[in-house]
């Protein structure tokens, strides 16, 4: 009676060793799991997001946006989160700009966007190194580097950097904007301003295949 019990319950725990290996031999392949062991990133389009913050009145309020309309190109397959983007490039649809404003939207795309000579901002990645890096910003016929910082955490990656768009020779649409919208420009002093300095930022989530 004795052996039976023992041979029953070897079976028993031999059973479960063998469901438990199964489950740690699963995978996600979706790779959005968690990060162990070595990993490879991938770019992930749909995880991504393109912001900026523009400024209006003499003591700076913040206006945010984004663009819908985006393309990061020349990614590649890393192990490493900014190895993704040592050789990218960005090309952003101005039209697509979103500032939760349908009638602030059509100014901002005709007045400043309007103005410029193409209605596409590209760019490229100059270099990447733990927390900076520079950027390459073509807009209005101009091309400018733009130092960025960088924020890594995990499979999550944050650029952010602050251009000022007369640089870009955009003094003009700058004015051209702030003219059809400069009641609501004017703040608690009375001054109608509308500031150059905009700040970017991109946020994104990798693929990431660990081994």
């Amino acid at each position: 009676m004795k052996q039976k019990t023992l041979l029953a319950l070897s079976l028993i725990v031999s059973v479960s060793m063998l469901a438990s290996c199964g489950k740690e031999q699963q995978t996600d392949e979706s790779g959005n799991g968690p990060l162990t062991g070595d990993c490879t990133f991938k770019y992930d389009q749909e995880a991504t997001t393109v912001s900026w913050t523009a400024y209006k009145y003499t003591e700076k309020a913040a206006v945010g946006g984004s663009f819908h309309k985006f393309q990061i190109k020349d990614t590649a397959a890393a192990p490493s989160a900014l190895g993704v983007f040592e050789k990218a490039s960005f090309s952003i649809d101005t039209d697509s700009v979103d500032s939760g404003n349908d009638g602030r939207d059509t100014k901002i795309k005709k007045e400043f966007f309007g103005n410029m000579s193409s209605q596409t901002i590209e760019g490229s990645v100059k270099s990447l190194e733990g927390d900076s890096g520079v950027m390459v910003l073509k807009m209005n016929g101009a091309e400018k580097e733009v130092p960025v910082s960088l924020s890594v955490d995990g499979r999550d990656v944050v650029l952010t950097g602050s251009i000022n768009v007369g640089d870009w020779n955009a003094d003009g649409p700058l004015k051209a904007l702030n003219k059809v919208c400069e009641a609501l420009h004017t703040g608690p002093d009375k001054v109608s301003k509308l500031w150059p300095d905009v700040d970017i930022k991109l946020e994104t989530s990798l693929k990431a295949d660990c081994k």
